[in-house]
């Protein structure tokens, strides 16, 4: 029985995550093996999110406009390309070029996607559907540190490239082959809509309020998928054991995710988010106090819960919010703060690790932590309007 195009689409964007998780890993300790220190690596990791940041609403309109396919076709087969140049150029200065190829063609796919999964879903199943697509992020943050780490224990770090290589292409192959099942968008836009301005976006309430939640969780989410690995490598720990750790909070993040449709009919999505930061807050202070792989690996399982539900909430007020015609573009302008806070808070971030060690690191994300649960606290008695 063939399957329905929402079940193709979470079905790949599930294996390609396998890679889009692993691959920042694999970037971090491949850099660090090189030689990188906590500044240098902040600056790849930038020059990751600062391409993506700049072309993300232009591939938004792009989808709009034309085919998300066309984003899936060119995203999915540079990606496969541009993953296995490490393995034929070994050093550290082909990364500083590469991250940003990786960054911009995964970008492509994701913009497509998520535009897709709105597209055929209704208002209703939006946010179970929403929770799919983050279901399968959940378990590809699980399955793809642990297969980074493995492989480089058993293989080294060149061959890794070439294993994370093959995913990409498996997916491109796939698509190919079932490109006419992959639903178009209904409502195209029109020339107004294309002339409107990104502020008229920015000027929606819910896009501001979903706009700064998500920079506030992706700043938690660049900051233990960069750090993490370099604490637990500072910890002696293994490539495989640094990958369990990161494992964990996949895990967490798919518990978290699947809770999500239950948790929002019992709060509102301000309230979940506002509990989900300040857990994540308590645990940031918590980490630099934290030696052991065992204990490394429930902390990440605590931050996932607290970080996995903010991705899918944003995503859903995001495509929301759009006007008709402009959803890629309403979802394009999430990604691009998302690449944004890569952009900034790993350099950021890499200079307090360079002048004062790691703990700092930890406990300034905490601080941001708590500021986006400020954000979305809601009194029980509010103001009239």
């Amino acid at each position: 029985m063939p399957l329905m195009p929402l079940h193709l689409i979470i079905i790949l964007t599930t294996i390609n995550f396998i890679t889009q998780k692993g691959c920042r890993i694999l970037l971090t300790l491949y850099a660090t093996n090189l030689g990188a220190g906590p500044l240098e690596t902040g600056v790849m990791f930038a020059l990751y999110g600062l391409f993506p940041f700049l072309l993300a609403v232009m591939a938004g309109r792009l989808a709009d406009r034309f085919d998300n396919r066309l984003l899936m076709y060119w995203g999915l087969s540079t990606y496969t390309i541009s993953l296995a140049i490490p393995f034929f150029l070994p050093n550290l200065s082909t990364l500083y070029w590469v991250a940003p190829i990786w960054s911009v063609t995964s970008m492509l796919w994701v913009v497509a996607t998520q535009n897709l999964i709105g597209i055929i879903s209704t208002k209703e199943t939006r946010t179970q559907n929403f929770s799919f697509y983050s279901l399968g992020e959940s378990l590809a943050s699980i399955a793809g540190p642990i297969i980074v780490g493995v492989s480089i224990d058993y293989w080294s770090h060149l061959p890794t490239f070439l294993v994370l290589a093959a995913i990409p292409g498996l997916c491109t192959a796939i698509i190919l082959f079932n490109r006419q099942r992959l639903p178009t968008p209904e409502i195209k836009p029109s020339v107004e809509n294309h002339k409107q301005q990104l502020m008229d976006l920015l000027r929606l309430p819910a896009m501001r309020n979903a706009l700064l939640t998500n920079a506030v969780v992706m700043a938690g989410l660049d900051l233990f998928n960069l750090y993490m690995p370099i604490y637990g490598h500072s910890l002696h720990f293994s490539a495989t054991t640094i990958g369990l750790v990161m494992g964990a909070f996949g895990a967490a993040a798919f518990v978290t995710r699947t809770a999500l449709p239950t948790l929002t009919k019992c709060w509102t999505e301000k309230t979940v988010l506002m509990g989900a930061l300040a857990i994540s807050g308590c645990v940031f202070i918590a980490i630099p106090f934290t030696a052991s792989a065992p204990w490394l690996a429930f902390s990440a399982f605590l931050l996932g819960l607290g970080l996995g539900c903010g991705q899918p909430l944003s995503m859903v007020l995001a495509f929301n919010a759009g006007p008709p015609g402009r959803s890629a573009e309403a979802l394009s302008v999430r990604l691009a703060v998302s690449y944004g806070a890569h952009v900034v808070v790993p350099p950021m971030f890499g200079v307090i690790g360079s002048l004062l060690g790691m703990a700092p690191i930890f406990w300034t994300c905490a601080v941001v932590m708590g500021s986006g649960a400020y954000l979305n606290y809601q009194p029980k008695n509010p103001p009239m309007q």
